[in-house]
């Protein structure tokens, strides 16, 4: 009876976990529903199974994570508004998808269901997002999408905005192409089917949105790609991927011209709308503040005292546009650099397994996909602070529970079957 119940609890975590993953490809209400529902399952299933959510083969991402949240809430907590800092702070709750993923992708079961729900889910909305640029529709969003600078729509799908919609499917889009170049040999003909279809619908999905940090994000995941898996018909592959990329956004004169424009005016100190005019006002905050920040939420009014006195409101913004300045002008230089370690082990953790894996049928292309999706993610969040986009970022921590999972002590260590359940 008890064996029974304690399976019963996990099969619940497993359902609610995996809509939390389907659903974070168009809802993060219904996505964050279920996760919270899938953290309380865990905790539950933690305390009665002794089941050790940190292992010590991850302490360096766990240090760095309790590291980071720790000098989030100090950060916070000396600002000029210290509870409303402190209730901004509950995003970082999203780290606990980690911990939730790499319990039940141990599972080979649940692990290829949750990658099917994953696909599919990506699939579906890539594909509404690509009828959205050919007609505007607009099914589940009161406001329609913009038009097209040349013709047809900018795609959002059901997010925001096409910033957050480029990142999400540009990530997505990474992570399956990495799984489908690492693993085709292993898979079979269904999964393939489905992984490439995910794969592609992403890539053109993400494309319509005319996200270019994306776009650079995906250059340099295929190249990184090609990088980790050596071989010629890879090589091709890629090579295809980016010419694909490149056309599809220098093709058309009118977006060429507006590239060629915008490049221009990012490089442009006195423009107020480029990188380097954000990115100069955001440094002179963490000149100012270099050891606590100014705290969660208080960057649009530092930022803001900072602006000539002529600045229009679009121009106020409320982050740095980039994760890396924006966490040290809200956290200060101890706070950024325990980020860079986060990433640091993730990477780290990510090749040395990747190199471990050989050729096993699923371990592989796992690591490769997680690795593929995380420097979409990486590089788009060079110039937004996609971090603080938590639509993107809850489905980043779902990519390093896909990558980090194979590190937990288990009797396989391969593919990591946790013990049957007593």
């Amino acid at each position: 009876m008890i064996r029974q119940r304690k399976k019963l609890l996990r099969d619940l975590l497993f359902v609610f976990f995996t809509l939390f993953v389907f659903a974070s490809t168009f809802s993060i209400a219904m996505a964050q529903v279920c996760l919270g529902l899938s953290l309380v399952l865990f905790i539950i299933v933690a305390v009665t199974t002794g089941h050790n959510p940190f292992s010590s083969q991850l302490k360096w991402f766990y240090i760095f994570v309790g590291l980071y949240i720790f000098w989030m809430l100090l950060a916070s907590l000396f600002g000029n508004t210290p509870v409303e800092s402190t209730l901004i702070l509950k995003e970082e709750w999203l780290f606990c998808v980690v911990p939730i993923g790499i319990y039940l992708l141990a599972k080979e079961d649940y692990r290829r269901r949750m990658m099917y729900a994953f696909a599919i889910g990506t699939g579906l909305f890539a594909v509404y997002g690509i009828l959205q640029f050919f007609t505007g529709v607009h099914w589940f969003k009161s406001v329609e999408p913009n038009p097209g600078p040349e013709f047809f729509y900018v795609i959002k799908g059901n997010f925001p905005s096409p910033m957050t919609f480029g990142n999400y499917f540009g990530t997505a889009a990474g992570f399956f192409a990495g799984m489908v170049l690492a693993g085709w040999s292993g898979f079979e003909r269904k999964e393939k089917i489905l992984f490439s279809m995910a794969a592609f619908a992403a890539l053109l999905s993400t494309l319509g949105s005319y996200n270019r940090g994306a776009l650079l994000g995906l250059v340099a995941a295929f190249i990184v790609l090609c990088i980790i898996i050596r071989g010629r018909k890879l090589t091709i592959a890629v090579v295809a991927a980016i010419i694909l990329i490149i056309a599809g956004t220098v093709g058309v004169p009118s977006v060429r011209y507006r590239i060629q424009r915008h490049l221009a005016n990012q490089l442009s100190l006195e423009y107020q709308g480029s990188r380097l005019f954000i990115w100069n006002n955001s440094l002179k905050i963490v000149a100012e503040n270099p050891v606590l920040g100014v705290g969660q939420g208080n960057f649009r009014y530092e930022y803001e005292a900072r602006l000539p006195e002529d600045v229009i409101g679009l121009r106020k913004h409320v982050h740095a546009h980039n994760d890396f300045i924006n966490i040290a002008a809200i956290a200060g230089l101890p706070g950024m650099l325990f980020f860079v370690g986060i990433w640091v082990a993730v990477f780290g953790y990510l090749r040395r397994q990747w190199k471990l894996a050989g050729q096993q049928e699923w371990s592989r292309p796992l690591l490769v996909a997680a690795t593929g999706g995380s420097v979409v993610f990486l590089v788009s969040s060079l110039t937004e602070a996609t971090f603080a986009d938590e639509e993107v970022r809850q489905m980043l921590m779902f990519l390093w529970a896909v990558g980090l999972f194979s590190l937990y002590p288990g009797p396989e260590r391969a593919g990591n079957q946790p013990p049957a359940p007593e």
